[in-house]
């Protein structure tokens, strides 16, 4: 899509040099005034640009925010799944501590609780650092994409202005030739910014599959620790 868009801005500018061709060979009235149809031509060529910007802005920020939940829900996935793995060994230690009396551990189901969360948002730590990072950096890629939306939108009248300029023999011809090269030069802009966010997301896609799967071998290692430490707790409170 963001091919496609630079694409479609590209074609903008030819289509508004035909105009420039067509309008120097003809000789009506009309078209030397700020508001003939070259200005509209102008003016409806902006508009264009700034709905196709504004619907390619819209789908990046759309990829952005659905890698921010996944990153979020892979967070939220990896610590439930670990969670239910010791669901059991937990309910079963802390049901044999309560129904013998002679038990005397030295911890409480509430330490406990809390000693797990925190080991397991330890392997989610590296996860929540990329969240934050990229929230930060898709709100920046995204406004400066933005920023170029709205200097298409304000370019018919900034050249207006160019074109009005008094004593100005070659007025008409400028405020057009001005729309012609800054759109030349915001589509090159468009298209920087366009890559940088796409790179952004491909690099940030692939560093949360790596993180994942770090913190998969983590949790899972969390998850041995703790079940193997209550099982020894167990055989201990049935020996008391």
């Amino acid at each position: 899509m963001m091919s496609q868009t630079l694409g479609v801005l590209a074609l903008l500018l030819l289509t508004l040099a035909d105009c420039q061709v067509i309008r120097y060979g003809s000789e009506v009235e009309t078209e030397t005034t700020n508001y003939g149809p070259v200005t509209m031509v102008v003016d409806n060529l902006a508009e264009i640009a700034v709905n196709v910007s504004d619907g390619t802005t819209i789908q990046l920020e759309e990829k952005m925010n659905r890698t921010r939940l996944n990153i979020a829900g892979n967070i939220e996935v990896l610590t439930a799944n670990a969670m239910a793995q010791l669901s059991d060994v937990i309910y079963e230690t802390n049901q044999l501590v309560v129904s013998n009396p002679d038990c005397n551990p030295a911890w409480s189901l509430d330490e406990l609780n809390e000693n797990v969360t925190h080991q397991l948002g330890g392997c989610t730590d590296d996860l929540g650092s990329l969240l934050e990072d990229f929230r930060l950096q898709g709100q920046l890629a995204l406004a400066r994409v933005q920023e170029f939306v709205q200097q298409i939108a304000q370019l018919p009248v900034k050249c207006q202005m160019l074109g009005a300029a008094p004593l100005n023999a070659l007025a008409p011809a400028g405020g057009s030739v001005c729309f012609i090269n800054a759109m030349a030069e915001i589509n090159l802009g468009m298209a920087q910014s366009m890559h940088n966010a796409s790179l952004l997301l491909v690099q940030t896609h692939q560093t949360a599959e790596d993180q994942v799967e770090l913190a998969q071998l983590c949790c899972a290692m969390v998850v041995q620790q703790i079940g193997d430490y209550l099982r020894e707790e167990q055989d201990q409170c049935r020996q008391s």
